[in-house]
Formats: C-alpha cells, structure tokens, sequence
C-alpha cells in the first residue's frame, strides 16, 4: 500500500465526513409524532431540501472510495454497492430524527404506521435522493470493470429508486448531481480504481 494511496484514502473519507457533518446541519427534521394529526417539518434553511440529498449521495460515494483508497485494496464494482445503502440509510435516519432523540424515535420506527409515514413523507424523499446519487458510482464502476451483476443490480436500484421518487424530482435531480460530482472527483483523483 502506498503513501500517497493513504493520504488520498484519509483525505477523501475527511471529505465524506464533512458533507456528512454539513448535511446533518442542513438536513430537515421530521419529528415522528404518532399522537399528531400532522407531522411537523423542522428546515434550517428554504433549500434544506435540494442541498440535503446531494449532500448524502456524496458523503455515500466518497465513503466508500476513500476507504477503498486506504486500505488500498481495489474496490470491486460489488464493493460500491455499499454506497446507495450508506448514503440513504443515514439521510433517512438524519431526517427522522435518530441523532438528535434516539430514545424517542427508535421505538417510534417500530411501528408501522409511523414508519410508513416516515416512508411517504420527507424522510423518505430525501432518502431516496440520496440512493439515486449513491447508485451512480456502482453503475459507474461496473461499466468500467464489465462486472454484469453489479451493472444489473445499480441498475435496477437506481430505476427503483427513480421510480419511487417520482413525486419528487427535485431531490432525485440534486441527488444525481452530487452522486456524479462524487464519482467525478474519485474519476480524477484516483484514476487507478475509478478508470478503465
């Protein structure tokens, strides 16, 4: 493993932390209260949700990559397939709730009411931004690496993912867009695993 893979690894998952840290402070909270007829929405700013999606796909992409890069290990077009669940799995817990009252909202997702109104709602949308951007970099990879079932599968995730956002495309645009300066920036920055 070489130097500069180390440094370009650490450097990387330091950006992945900090579009991470910036979404947790950008990222709406949707507080699940069962009780309530109407759930509150708690937006730092008007454009929390454009920035918040594409804020997740990039942390997702870069995670994985920068971990790739230092370990300095080739990232398989299967490994990449982590990101869509990283990146989407923490947008909908950031907006949920989880970090800021674990206690209160953990026991609240177990049921399902509440869970499907989590699903449906802003949680969900921003969430599947996220995955949309995500699955760009294992689409990405598995072209470049002529892996078929990775190709398939990001494939696939991304259409479900596209189709299950269809209600709100302004996510799944800002979503794509971060998920693609993501892949963009490992495209240059670490040619050795991201080109052909």
């Amino acid at each position: 493993m070489s130097l500069r893979s180390r440094l370009l690894g650490s450097a990387l998952l330091t950006v992945a932390l900090a579009a991470f840290a910036a979404s947790v402070s950008l990222a709406p909270t949707v507080p699940l209260e069962p009780a309530a007829d109407a759930v509150s929405i708690i937006a730092p700013t008007p454009y929390s949700f454009l920035v918040a999606p594409a804020l997740f796909a990039v942390g997702g992409v870069l995670l994985v990559g920068g971990a790739a890069a230092l370990a300095g290990v080739d990232l398989s077009a299967r490994a990449t397939l982590l990101a869509p669940a990283l990146g989407g799995l923490a947008a909908f817990a950031v907006v949920v709730g989880v970090l800021n009252a674990p206690a209160a909202t953990l026991p609240a997702l177990a049921e399902s009411d509440a869970l499907a109104t989590a699903v449906a709602g802003a949680a969900g949308s921003i969430a599947t931004g996220a995955v949309v951007g995500c699955a760009v970099a294992p689409v990405v990879r598995a072209t470049t690496t002529e892996d078929t079932v990775a190709l398939l599968a990001g494939s696939v995730l991304l259409l479900a993912a596209l189709a299950a956002g269809a209600s709100d495309p302004q996510s799944l645009v800002t979503g794509g867009i971060g998920g693609a300066a993501a892949v963009a920036l490992l495209w240059a920055v670490d040619p050795d695993r991201w080109r052909p």
